[in-house]
């Protein structure tokens, strides 16, 4: 706000102007006297606009004057004194967050949250009487002398009827506009809750994640670029504040939080996580969903979890929604891909170098299912408090194990759908051990000094069962009904096999959980009485004898030790893994002693041997590039991953496949091997001469594919039609060159707009068929050698070929 220049008047109405406190693009603001009242107000004059619009302003004054908020400064009233008008608020000294920023830079973080808690509890109120800020933003903010947060000009930012008026208005400041406002011309409540975030961002870090450049650059960033998290610019912020601030500014409304309330209690269960609220005072399952977004130690396992689920219902192909998700989470991948090229899987021809190949030898619901199983142990197993859960987790993972070894004997059609039933099962103790594990610990008291069962002790403690409470949050994150239902416990005789797929599945989850425990706790002297009670339980139903449950611990024992590398460190030496361990047949046990071997050095020895991939390929940042590439120089590596994908591919096209499993292939090796900001596929529609993007690999593509951007056949001679129309093979490093700047067409420039990018256009007889698009925003990224750039345009070429017999 600048110092006013123009000649102050004496008397506005009933109110005596004292002197102007500032002025801006809205109007003038004066320190002023109520003569009426003798109170000191901040008087506000409206700039000139059509009377349509400042009648609305008034009319919206007269709502918002009935706001009365320790964290909102009261507007008392609104006015017109002959053609000027204006608005009268409560006079509040200190000066704006704006001020303090610019002189202090970022704010010690404490104090940030405290008041960002303020300003979310009054925007909060606001939204409960039906009231939207729209131009939240630190020069509305005023600090007083004591410190406390005021917001200013709450609803004033309103221009309703102009903004209908003109379609094209952007009323607000650019850093602070919420994308779906940017796109959409809409400001919902959760706009508000995107602005909070970027003021919350702004003081810890003394900038805005968009800044920089003109409004229009801010505004595509906004729009398409990942922000980074605050840690970026100040160390001294946690991971936990970190997924705080960025759940606030999610691109998509709906993965905000559900309101400015919501905000408020994180950050105040931030500030003081030993101040909330227990569950004996509210509903548990609310409460640990609370918990589980905003604690710190989960955000990233629900997110994924929920969007790996979603790609089964998604508008867009569901296999490209799922590799988006996988590939967010470099160690997933990573993970994902060593787990599929373990050595049962060497039929299919060399290893897998991709996500998109995985889900098109092992199909779409394998793929989701390993990948949700190990997004769990991942995100269980490698927490702060992880060694009081490590035997719980191994032991739930080995659950899913014996039920792919059994789920034959129960007529069950997908081994690795009952794998992860039987993992889910018991999600709810899981959770309460991990999040609530005071009362986790009180409830097994309770069972043991009562003598009651773990579902009265748990209902006894949290007012509700740990099948209750996992069901819940399966519900939330969005899982298949099959998992939801195995997490039912199965109670009593079990009679015979039920007809019902949902049904059998629930069986075999409860018997696998049943069988591990056996295995957990049995000694050798209680095993046969423990087993044999267990298969006269379920034999009727299932027709598993006694027999067949060893032969399933055994064989899943091996399984785990050949899987213990890459689940992670310490699973090798873990309690649980040692019992099982127990069950192999003794000659095979005495053979590795023998051999002179330990036991944990014979897990090594196996997991070496059974994986294609040796322990050395798990290196995230190359997100499961095979072993001898990852500790090659960056242009090796590239070119060893580019060549594996050509292998892959190659080896993909001689067998039955489908264009689409292809054409994702290619684009996710060039994808991942270059490390491009997104790569995307442009393909013909003879309708509107046009090449259109069906789908690709980025932060933004989803977006890019539902707005329908497409390069013309038939526009100007610019970059694109030497690309598509010409033939020619391009790349750019810096598009705002001055030989090339011209040569950039409008409609890029709007919808993806990145700094370089490379053009590899799909012809056949001189016919366009498609485009291949990738781009960057470093310029070292788009300089490749000899062998690179042959090995991409390979990769095009693979892509024609795929489409000629397609």
């Amino acid at each position: 706000m600048s110092t006013a220049t123009s000649k102050t008047p004496a008397q506005i109405g009933r109110f005596a102007i004292q002197r102007a406190l500032g002025a801006g693009a809205e109007g003038t603001v004066y320190l002023a006297t109520d003569t009426r009242l003798g109170r000191p107000v901040a008087l506000k004059t409206l700039a000139r606009r059509d009377p349509a619009t400042v009648a609305a302003n008034l009319d919206e004054a007269r709502i918002i004057g009935r706001l009365s908020h320790p964290h909102i400064v009261t507007l008392y009233d609104a006015g017109e004194d002959g053609a000027l008008r204006y608005l009268v608020f409560e006079y509040v000294e200190g000066r704006t967050l704006a001020a303090l920023i610019r002189e202090h830079g970022r704010l010690e973080v404490g104090r940030a949250v405290e008041i960002a808690i303020a300003l979310a509890q009054g925007v909060a109120y606001a939204h409960e009487h039906g009231i939207v800020h729209r131009d939240l933003k630190p020069a509305n903010v005023m600090i007083t002398p004591e410190g406390v947060a005021r917001l200013m000009d709450f609803g004033i930012a309103q221009r309703g009827a102009a903004a209908a008026a003109d379609p094209a208005a952007l009323v607000g400041t650019p850093a602070y506009m919420a994308p779906e406002y940017i796109r959409e011309r809409r400001y919902p409540p959760a706009s508000d809750v995107y602005a909070l975030g970027v003021v919350l961002y702004e003081m810890l870090t003394g900038t805005t994640p968009a800044a920089g450049g003109a409004a229009r650059e801010v505004l595509r960033r906004t729009l398409e670029d990942e922000f980074a998290p605050p840690s970026r610019h100040n160390s001294v912020i946690d991971e936990h504040l970190d997924n705080l601030v960025m759940k606030a500014l999610a691109k998509n409304p709906a993965e905000r939080y559900a309101g400015a309330a919501e905000l408020a209690g994180a950050l105040r269960s931030y500030l003081d996580p030993e101040g909330e609220s227990t569950p004996a005072s509210q509903g548990t399952l609310e409460y640990l969903l609370r918990r589980i977004r905003h604690k710190g130690d989960f955000p990233a396992l629900s997110a994924t979890i929920t969007a790996v689920n979603r790609a089964v219902s998604s508008d867009r192909e569901p296999v490209s929604v799922l590799c988006a998700s996988i590939l967010r989470d470099v160690a997933l991948t990573s993970r994902l891909l060593k787990i599929v090229n373990a050595s049962a899987l060497g039929q299919f021809g060399g290893s897998i170098s991709t996500v998109s190949r995985a889900i098109s030898i092992l199909g779409f619901d394998a793929v989701r299912n390993v990948s949700m199983s190990l997004i769990l142990f991942e995100h269980m197993h490698s927490r702060t408090n992880a060694a009081a859960l490590k035997d719980q987790v191994v032991a739930i993972y080995f659950s899913g194990l014996l039920a792919r070894e059994l789920h034959g004997h129960a007529d069950l059609r997908d081994a690795e759908q009952a794998f992860v039933c039987a993992m889910f099962h018991r999600l709810g103790k899981l959770l309460a051990t991990f999040y609530l594990q005071d009362e986790a610990q009180m409830i097994e008291r309770t069972r043991q000094t009562r003598g009651w069962d773990e579902a009265r002790a748990a209902r006894d403690v949290l007012g509700i069962s740990y099948e209750e409470l996992g069901v819940g949050v399966g519900k939330a994150w969005n899982f298949p009904a099959e998992i939801i239902d195995s997490m039912r416990t199965v109670s009593g005789a079990v009679g015979r096999c039920p007809s019902q797929h949902n049904e059998k599945l629930r069986l075999v989850a409860s018997m696998a959980n049943e069988l591990a425990d056996v295995v957990q706790s049995a000694d050798a002297a209680t095993r046969s009485r423990q087993l044999a009670a267990l298969a006269a339980r379920y034999s009727e139903a299932t027709g598993i004898t006694e027999k067949a449950l060893t032969a399933a611990v055994r064989s899943s024992a091996d399984t785990m030790m050949r899987d213990a590398d890459t689940l992670g460190a310490g699973v090798a030496r873990n309690g649980f893994l040692r019992e099982a361990r127990g069950w192999r047949e003794p000659a095979r046990t005495a053979a590795a002693a023998a051999a002179g071997a330990t036991g944990d050095e014979t897990v090594q020895q196996v997991a070496q041997t059974q994986l294609l991939l040796p322990d050395a390929a798990l290196d995230e940042q190359a997100a499961g590039a095979p072993a001898d590439t990852t500790r090659l120089p960056e242009p090796g590596r590239r070119q060893a991953a580019l060549a594996a994908g050509v292998q892959e591919i190659t080896n993909t096209l001689v067998g039955d496949h489908s264009l689409n499993d292809i054409l994702r292939i290619i684009l996710e090796t060039m994808y991942r091997a270059i490390g491009f900001h997104r790569v995307l596929l442009f393909v013909a529609d003879a309708r509107q001469q046009a090449l259109r993007c069906r789908f690709g690999f980025g932060p933004d593509v989803e977006s890019i594919v539902q707005r329908g951007v497409a390069v013309p056949l038939a526009g100007a001679r610019d970059l694109f039609y030497a690309a598509a129309v010409l033939g020619n093979d391009l790349c750019i490093e810096d598009m705002q060159g001055e030989k090339v700047r011209s040569h950039v067409p409008d409609w890029y420039r709007k919808s993806i707009g990145a700094r370089g990018m490379v053009l590899l256009p799909i012809v056949n007889r001189k016919r366009t068929l498609g485009l291949i698009y990738a781009d960057s925003e470093s310029p070292e990224i788009l300089r490749f050698s000899a062998e690179e750039l042959g090995l991409l345009r390979t990769l095009r070429n693979q892509a024609l070929l795929a489409m000629r017999q397609a």
